[in-house]
């Protein structure tokens, strides 16, 4: 690749696919939460049609979700660069995944407080 060139922009982007595709095949290979959190989407999906969400109610599960789902990518991708980069130190390491963890369990309760609005008051009015 010729970095001097002016559209050295145009010449990456490129390639950038593929290797977007490379990267999230290793991260759904190399978490399998990960890939149980993708098939949780058919029964989240299958109870708002059941129940027949309004569409603020389907934006806002539908929200919440692909923030949980994008947290878990970027903490397991943040995870693979540390083991594969030996120039990150201990300490910093530790913190990348103490603050990964984080993100997914604070994604992960927003989650599961939204579904709880949506869902609970549908569940009762059937019951």
């Amino acid at each position: 690749m010729d970095y001097t060139h002016p559209d050295i922009s145009i010449q990456a982007r490129s390639y950038s696919s593929p290797n977007i595709l490379v990267g999230l095949r290793k991260v759904l290979i190399s978490d399998p939460g990960l890939t149980i959190q993708l098939f949780l989407l058919i029964p989240l999906v299958a109870g708002g049609v059941v129940f027949q969400l309004n569409g603020l109610q389907w934006t806002l599960t539908l929200l919440v979700t692909l923030l949980f789902i994008a947290a878990g990518i970027f903490r397991r991708a943040a995870l693979l660069q540390i083991t594969h980069d030996s120039s990150v130190s201990s300490f910093h390491a530790s913190r990348i995944r103490c603050m990964g963890t984080a993100i997914v369990a604070i994604t992960g309760g927003i989650s599961l407080l939204t579904y709880l609005l949506v869902f609970v008051p549908k569940i009762v009015a059937v019951i």
